[in-house]
């Protein structure tokens, strides 16, 4: 029997798409592909994510490596970054209600870096208070799929993994959750992983 779901942020709940708001701030396709490459798929993020780095102090870091790029990376990143590329979904929210009506308790595990987190929490409060529980690696300075952060939740909160399921956008975090036995659903679409949840909790 399900109890508990757990969800993921980014794409998941969150409208997380940081290529189509460079596009959408002028940027040429190349020019969106090349601060693409330096920018949200540097290594440094995932370090962002694990809280190696707050989000500002690591667009610096990265201002430093590509000088001749970073009067673009500090544009990026200018008031109202958060507002355009972290935007709650609302068919998302209505299936979380719908959970949380169908009596299940409600988590939150993302890789998320802690000062990005801290501001969104604020602005989106009405739908974090509804939370059971929260992790995420920014704080704990885990990430996702290490099995450490996994099993700091479940102990964190008494999860039973047999009783849970979790819901993410990534496959290689989906493996790792049913590796401990926790119920997983790779999320597609919204009406996708509606379908899946029914299915998983026919018959609870």
């Amino acid at each position: 029997m399900i109890k508990n779901v757990i969800f993921d942020l980014g794409r998941v709940m969150y409208r997380y798409w940081p290529r189509e708001d460079l596009i959408n701030l002028g940027y040429s396709e190349a020019r969106a592909d090349r601060l693409m490459e330096i920018v949200f798929d540097n290594p440094l993020w995932i370090e962002f994510d694990r809280g190696t780095y707050t989000m500002s102090a690591g667009v610096e870091k990265i201002c430093a490596d590509y000088p001749d790029d970073a009067a673009d990376i500090r544009h990026i990143f200018s008031d109202g970054w958060a507002d355009r590329v972290e935007v709650l979904m609302p068919e998302s929210v209505n299936f979380f209600r719908e959970v949380r009506e169908g009596g299940y308790k409600t988590y939150v595990l993302s890789n998320f870096p802690e000062d990005g987190f801290e501001y969104i929490r604020k602005r989106d409060a009405f739908f974090f208070d509804q939370m059971d529980g929260i992790v995420v690696s920014g704080y704990e300075k885990l990430i996702k799929p290490d099995p450490a952060i996994y099993h700091l939740i479940l102990g964190r909160y008494n999860l039973i993994p047999q009783e849970t399921v979790f819901i993410d956008d990534m496959e290689k975090n989906i493996n790792a959750a049913r590796d401990l036995g926790i119920h997983g659903i790779l999320f597609k679409n919204i009406e996708d992983c509606k379908a899946r949840f029914k299915t998983l909790t026919a018959t609870d």
